[in-house]
């Protein structure tokens, strides 16, 4: 990472709002005459700040998206109802890989659905082991 000049690292501190004495003696003379311009400028607009994340899909949408997948692809099921993987491909169209990635990703699904759901259970029952 290349080294800040004095202008760009007192551009940083006030921007951040960082302590001016964690400064070196030349950064701070910088510091001290840009927070003064920025004072004589009047308030800033204000930063941007990045929107909250929205939240994970409740456990139900996605408990419903594997059930659609498992009764829509009975091929890909199989690896959970027939506790098998599907050894033939009768159109023989199907990528292999494919196959494996989404049977891969169903069980990651399934996997923590199964964990929420021992979550679940824990705090409803006020966090008892």
């Amino acid at each position: 990472m290349m080294a800040m000049t004095p202008e760009q690292e007192a551009s940083y501190a006030l921007d951040w709002n960082l302590s001016r004495d964690d400064l070196k003696p030349a950064v701070q003379e910088i510091y001290d005459r840009m927070k003064a311009e920025r004072e004589a400028r009047g308030p800033a607009a204000p930063r941007w700040v990045p929107p909250e994340p929205e939240g994970r899909t409740p456990p139900e949408v996605r408990e419903k998206i594997l059930r659609l997948i498992k009764a829509r692809n009975p091929k890909y099921a199989k690896a959970f109802t027939a506790d098998r993987l599907a050894m033939v491909s009768i159109i023989g169209t199907e990528s292999w890989a494919e196959y494996g990635q989404v049977v891969l990703q169903m069980a990651i699904l399934d996997t923590l659905l199964s964990i929420e759901e021992l979550l679940r259970g824990n705090t409803e029952e006020g966090g008892k082991s």
